[in-house]
């Protein structure tokens, strides 16, 4: 009863004859829609009363008529149908829709009239029969595309015919060409290729649709570095499931299919041994268990025997052969022991400071001598004997149970009484009227001197990612220049009384001055553990500046009155005596006020620069100079570490080292350049004052004792301490021959009262 009211409805409703329509009442009702239209001078006009014929197969399912504005709307169940729309005086117009469950599709029908009508026939080539690309008319849909059907159109009119691609799951099908014009009777031909889709995680940039048939070369790094000792160790491919070992790997594309890389994660076990080699060490897979050991347990003979003592480091072990556990990269370390074939009495250290000076002093001559034949600075031959006797070198030989050369307290001694006589010659050459006369310049480059490498070396290291502490204590080593290599270069070349020479010994006094202060800052934040408040900082650089000042003005007072009392008594060698004995008493206030006693020599030097008796103090401080300011140099030169130069800390050693160049350059050779008015003065100036000296190895100390610095950096700041002191003389030397052979002026003359040096 209800099928015979709907058919009833649905024949009343519109001109409609329902020939077949499958099963009972369908509640999944598809629809397709849309207006049939035909262009008339480039408009659009509806084609009213037009037949729209639906056919499953050749089975004839329903007409229906088109409304006055041309629409039409069908609902049926899902299925394949082909549509024809006819009208009077047209060409008629077929269709093949799919419809999906519950689906709306419209499809617009554009009728032409029949004139001198053409037939194009469209094959499709390469495409499944059960496969149905889209149609498109002039860019409107018009159903999907059969094999062989034929399109009627207008005689003189153009058409543009255009298909899709068919994709299913990962296969799909495209057209050589997706569009064809046609203004003729013919054949549109559409050739299909397939293409299957290739799915890649590890390597999704090869991800995608490739034609079959064709190869794809997948190609994985072979290792890839993580940093921090780990990497990944390329392992094998993937395809769906099957394992393929090449690569790379060439694969030919039948089907769709899944492919990845598969990595192994390695860590590295660094083994080092410095007397024997090390066996097993490399990289091992995660979770697996390596095996290391020592190819010799005792290596050498007597006396220079060494027997295995354990290994040190992530895992210890008194063991040669360890196994470890790979959880994470190691590094181990052989410690080794000297065998004693039989136990001899310590030397004294006085005794022991004895033959080391006297090694130390002969090397020291002996390698001046050598460097200045080559027209080097005797200076670097000083510093090479103390690298060559040092104990990271000859001087660590085991010679009866001790090192040849043994850096105590007695020869440390030795060397700071050679920084102390080097400074009150400088102090003597100077004199006080000079040093107020160039008071101010050097006053700003010595500031300058200081605030530059602290604020430049502060930044850097953090820009290193270093932290503010340890960062710090870098940039404070980084401050005071080492005045006894600036000395003892102007003195060798000559120059000490030149306008720079002036410049350079009174900013480094006053830079010295500075980095004291900075190092009294440094030493209360380590001891403290915490920073310091703006006003404790203040009151520690200014009590440095004052006691300073002080000492300064008691010894230009004091000092030449006892000279003068001296020179009235009668005693043989009184003046030399009193003159020596005041620059040590100089120095030793300098140090019970928290100074540098250097600084305290160089004020007692200048306050006697203006005694009559110069020439006899000068003359006789100088012969004690010769013997005790080549052992400071050498003492400098030992203190140098050579297994420091590793390929790991490299990078921080010369970025340390461009930093400390930069500097005072900087800082100091460029106010020197604007208010000396010559930039080569002030460019020697600046060279004059990059070595770094024994306020920078002082900081180093406190920092590697403390804990706050690695010693990798503590040696790093070490190395570049050493090197700041190797190259200042040798450039300082070859800007001032290179100035000589151009020109030479007045106030560049070596020496105003040029006198031998004592034998």
């Amino acid at each position: 009863m209800k099928r015979a009211y709907l058919a009833f409805i649905l024949v009343v409703a519109s001109p409609m004859v329902l020939q077949a329509l499958p099963g009972e009442m369908n509640t999944h009702l598809s629809r397709l829609s849309g207006w049939v239209y035909e262009v008339v001078e480039g408009v659009e006009n509806p084609v009213p009363n037009a037949r729209i014929s639906l056919y499953n197969g050749s089975i004839l399912l329903l007409e229906q008529r088109t409304g006055k504005n041309g629409s039409y709307s069908i609902e049926l169940p899902p299925g394949n149908y082909t549509v024809r729309v006819e009208d009077d005086g047209h060409i008629p117009r077929e269709a093949y829709v799919i419809l999906g469950l519950n689906a709306t599709v419209r499809m617009d029908f554009q009728l032409e009239a029949e004139v001198e009508p053409y037939e194009v026939l469209m094959l499709i080539q390469g495409l499944p029969e059960e496969l149905h690309p889209e149609l498109r008319l002039d860019g409107r849909f018009h159903g999907y595309a059969l094999n062989g059907t034929k399109l009627s159109f207008k005689g003189g009119s153009t058409h543009v015919i255009e298909l899709s691609e068919v994709a299913g799951d990962r296969v799909r099908f495209i057209p050589e060409r997706y569009f064809q014009v046609v203004d003729g009777n013919g054949a549109a031909t559409f050739q299909y290729k397939r293409q299957f889709h290739i799915g890649s995680e590890t390597n999704p940039w090869m991800a995608g649709w490739y034609d079959e048939g064709s190869f794809i070369r997948f190609e994985a790094r072979e290792v890839i570095d993580l940093g921090n000792a780990t990497r990944l160790l390329f392992d094998r491919w993937v395809r769906d499931g099957e394992v393929l070992e090449d690569n790379p790997l060439i694969l030919r594309v039948d089907s769709p299919f899944h492919v990845d890389s598969k990595y192994r994660r390695q860590y590295l076990l660094a083994a080092y041994s410095d007397r024997s080699s090390v066996v097993g060490g490399g990289w091992y897979d995660e979770n697996s268990i390596a095996h290391i050991s020592i190819a010799e347990g005792e290596v050498g003979v007597m006396p220079f025997k060494y027997r295995f003592n354990g290994w040190r480091g992530d895992v210890e072990s008194p063991n040669i052969t360890l196994s470890i556990y790979m959880d994470g990269p190691k590094s181990l370390y052989a410690e080794w022991e000297r065998v004693q074939p039989v136990e001899v009495e310590r030397l004294d250290p006085l005794y022991k400071a004895i033959i080391g000076v006297s090694l130390l002093i002969s090397a020291a001559k002996i390698l001046s001598g050598l460097f200045a034949k080559v027209k080097l600075p005797e200076v670097l031959g000083e510093l090479s004997a103390g690298m060559l006797l040092g104990p990271y070198a000859l001087g660590g030989l085991m010679v009866h149970g001790e090192p040849l050369i043994e850096l105590n307290e007695y020869i440390i001694a030795f060397a700071e009484i050679g920084a102390i006589l080097l400074l009150f010659i400088a102090g003597l050459e100077t004199g006080f009227g000079r040093f107020k006369e160039m008071g101010g310049v050097s006053a700003i480059v010595g500031v300058s001197g200081v605030a530059t490498p602290l604020l430049l070396g502060l930044y850097i290291m953090e820009l290193l990612g270093f932290p503010w502490n340890v960062s710090l204590l870098v940039a404070a080593a980084l401050t005071a220049t080492s005045i006894a290599i600036t000395v003892r270069t102007l003195e060798g070349i000559g120059r000490l009384h030149s306008t720079e020479g002036i410049v350079m010994i009174n900013s480094a006094v006053i830079d010295d001055v500075l980095g004291l202060a900075v190092l009294a800052v440094v030493t209360s934040m380590v001891t403290a553990g915490t920073t310091l408040k703006p006003f404790d900082v203040i009151w520690l650089l200014s009590r440095t500046i004052i006691f300073w000042i002080i000492l300064l003005a008691v010894v230009l007072k004091i000092a030449p009155r006892i000279v003068g009392v001296a020179e009235r008594w009668k005693a043989r060698g009184t003046v030399e005596t009193i003159s020596t004995a005041t620059c040590f008493g100089s120095a030793i206030a300098a140090a019970a006020i928290g100074l540098s006693p250097i600084v305290g020599a160089f004020a007692a030097g200048m306050a006697l620069a203006g005694s009559r008796v110069i020439a006899r103090i000068r003359d006789y401080t100088e012969r004690l100079s010769i013997l005790f300011s080549p052992i400071f140099f050498a003492v400098i030169g030992a203190e140098f570490n050579v297994r420091a130069l590793t390929t790991e800390g490299l990078w921080i050693i010369l970025t340390l080292i461009i930093v400390a160049i930069l500097s005072k350059l900087m800082g100091c050779g460029l106010p020197a350049s604007i208010l000396l008015k010559d930039h080569r003065r002030g460019f020697r100036v600046g060279v004059g004052m990059i070595s770094r000296g024994e306020v920078g190895l002082i900081i180093a100390g406190i920092g590697i004792t403390s804990g706050i610095m690695s010693q990798s950096l503590y040696d790093a700041t070490i190395v570049m301490v050493m090197s700041t002191t190797i190259i200042t003389p040798v450039i300082l030397k070859w800007l001032y021959a290179r100035h000589s052979r151009t020109h030479m002026t007045g106030q560049d003359n070596p020496q105003r009262n040029p006198r031998p040096r004592p034998p």
